[in-house]
């Protein structure tokens, strides 16, 4: 017999190709076995998403740092992973979009709206349509973002020179992914109560710098002291960037949108 996917010769009693590891397949395709494939491939104990999931919390000097330096079997790729983390994003878009429309609205924020200003208005208004085009675009706005956030990580490990520039963005994609799946699992779950998805996404900040951080930390090996520089070094050039970005999007609400026409009008 030969494997099916390499068409290596294999001995009868092999249950993994020796050459490509893929299980070696006997039975005709049941939905008993299609069900026991799809169970053990995603929920199993050995599983490489799992373990992947697992231990980018625990270890992720391991994960990421593995990768690196060519461990290729143990754990996800990080494009992989980076697949599932869109995935789930877009799936939160369409549940959001289609049922819950107004979750996003956070008008508990603002009390009785008729006795808002016009100006009070306005800034109710625009920030509805940011928190929108926020959440309904964030993979894109992520995927926009990874080579900023892999420059900068570069360049404030500009003194240490054990990743380059592309083995930032590999860190930066692990990263983000992780953090991109939690969040968008989070959101999904709390969809139907805005009140609680607004605390969500605040907590969600703090979660975000708190693992960049805490992977930094296990990579570059660095002490509490030179953390806390590392990180304020970060803040200053991100906080660069995002006044860029936040100065191009009020440009495109400007221009795009008639939420400062409403204003004028």
């Amino acid at each position: 017999m030969e494997c099916k996917n390499c068409h290596t010769n294999l001995r009868t009693d092999y249950s993994y190709c020796p050459n490509c590891g893929a299980k070696v397949i006997r039975n005709r395709l049941t939905v008993k076995n299609l069900w026991y494939d799809a169970t053990e491939r995603f929920f199993n104990i050995d599983n490489t998403f799992l373990r992947t999931f697992k231990h980018l919390f625990t270890k992720p000097d391991e994960v990421i740092g593995g990768y690196i330096n060519g461990v290729r079997k143990k754990y996800l790729n990080p494009i992989s992973y980076f697949t599932i983390a869109i995935t789930l994003g877009g799936l939160f878009v369409y549940v959001y979009t289609e049922f819950f429309p107004n979750a996003l609205d956070f008008d508990f924020r603002y009390g009785n709206s008729s006795s808002l200003t016009e100006a009070e208005k306005f800034g109710q208004d625009f920030q509805k349509k940011w928190n929108t085009y926020l959440f309904k675009y964030q993979s894109l706005f992520y995927i926009a973002m990874l080579p900023f956030l892999a420059l900068i990580s570069r360049l404030v490990f500009i003194n240490k020179k054990q990743f380059n520039l592309s083995e930032h963005f590999v860190i930066n994609i692990y990263s983000y992914s992780h953090l991109s799946i939690i969040i968008n699992t989070v959101y999904m779950l709390v969809l139907w109560n805005s009140k609680l998805l607004y605390y969500v996404s605040m907590v969600n900040l703090v979660f975000q710098i708190g693992f960049f951080t805490w992977v930094f930390y296990k990579l570059f090996n660095l002490t509490i002291k030179q953390t806390i520089i590392k990180l304020l070094f970060f803040f200053f050039l991100f906080a660069a960037v995002c006044s860029v970005l936040l100065i191009i999007g009020i440009v495109y609400i400007a221009l795009f949108t008639d939420t400062f026409q409403k204003i004028t009008s």
